[in-house]
């Protein structure tokens, strides 16, 4: 959204319940760019009832960086220039601000300005102390009518529209066959003036192959130019340009070409299976555009399977790497980070680089009372 990365399966298994064209591959290119995993640290404050994990993060911008922790409802925001705690905004479940039981996600625009989604078809845009400045309803009939479920905790605002991550309405997409799937949309638009919805993108062929027992979930993110940019678990990610999709290479070297999928004739047979594939299978997770450096960096997860694929409150994985595009969606480099000692779901970046989160249960430095983070130098 500026980043969307991550969700929580049981946020998705409730909406589900409730509820083109590609350009040729780009191949890595010749660049300026140097990357270095520095000897720096620095550290972001926790408050007392704020643990490092499970927590949701929107990057982007050199100004802000945002966290969102679902255990309090409360979404801290840093500024990355002193690593200071700017504010924190608990949102209240009942009253004249109240967001419900659940929220299920957040895209702020500024920290004035947070949009906070908290049921199927609801949008709250609060102000920095946590006041309703307006509720968004949003008729999801004529989606539904096509089969389409919308993915509201994937989203994002850019002018007057919103734009949400989109699948099947169906539970086990596995009964709708490879062609059905290229046929939903996996990325819509909703004009907030005409309140309507126009799809943008649909499930390219190339990722949906003939195999569909495998994680299928659109991520969705900012890129150069506000563009929005579909981040598939597949070596390409995928962007819209003047009503064209098109498709750039951005797979890690230490990753499958194609997704993983299941061995179980159908995954929805059996729920372990379904939560190994979405969540514990080679996973590209976080894709994130730094303006300010003019880089795009996608975070690939390696695959690591916990002994209980249902307790996903704490585990993180061991192995991380990055994939580094410039703004033209070329790319231009990766990383391997040494295992047990990252959790590449939260990164931000200043003018010296990237910071990558090293709060991971086997990392010895771990404290109770920061978040620490290690500089990756970037050069040009």
């Amino acid at each position: 959204m500026k980043h969307f990365p991550h969700f929580r399966f049981t946020i998705w298994l409730g909406l589900v319940l409730l509820a083109g064209c590609a350009a040729p591959e780009k191949k890595e290119s010749v660049t300026n760019f140097e990357f270095s995993l520095s000897e720096k640290f620095r550290t972001l404050p926790l408050p007392e009832d704020v643990g490092q994990f499970m927590l949701m993060p929107q990057a982007g911008d050199d100004t802000y960086f945002y966290l969102f922790d679902f255990k309090t409802n409360q979404l801290l925001v840093y500024t990355i220039v002193d690593g200071q705690l700017y504010n924190s905004i608990k949102f209240e479940s009942e009253g004249p601000n109240g967001v419900g039981a659940n929220v299920f996600s957040f895209y702020a625009e500024s920290p004035d300005e947070v949009y906070v989604s908290a049921g199927v078809n609801t949008i709250f845009r609060f102000d920095s102390k946590g006041v309703v400045m307006e509720k968004i309803t949003i008729d999801t009939k004529e989606l539904e009518e096509k089969g389409i479920s919308l993915f509201s905790n994937i989203f994002y605002k850019k002018d007057n529209s919103l734009y949400f991550a989109a699948f099947p309405m169906v539970f086990a997409w596995t009964e709708l066959g490879p062609k059905a799937l290229t046929e939903i949309p996996n990325l819509v638009r909703y004009d907030l003036t005409e309140k309507s919805f126009s799809p943008l993108s649909y499930f390219p062929a190339e990722f949906v192959g003939d195999n569909l027992n495998k994680s299928i979930f659109p991520l969705l993110t900012k890129g150069p130019n506000e563009v929005p940019m579909i981040n598939l678990n597949f070596r390409n990610i995928y962007r819209i340009s003047d009503d064209s999709v098109l498709t750039s290479f951005a797979g890690h070297s230490k990753f499958p070409h194609d997704p993983p999928v299941s061995a179980s004739p159908n995954m929805f047979e059996d729920m372990p299976e379904i939560m190994k594939i979405i969540n514990h299978v080679a996973i590209y997770t976080e894709l994130v555009f730094f303006e300010n450096l003019d880089l795009i960096v996608r975070v690939a997860k390696f695959e690591d399977i916990p002994e209980n694929v249902l307790d996903d409150e704490s585990f993180v994985a061991s192995r991380w790497g990055l994939v580094f595009l410039d703004r033209e969606f070329n790319k231009i480099g990766e990383m391997e980070l040494e295992p047990g000692k990252y959790n590449g779901r939260y990164i931000f970046a200043d003018e010296e680089g990237i910071w990558i989160s090293t709060d991971h249960p086997d990392n010895p430095d771990l404290s109770e009372d920061v978040l620490r983070f290690q500089l990756i130098a970037v050069k040009k």
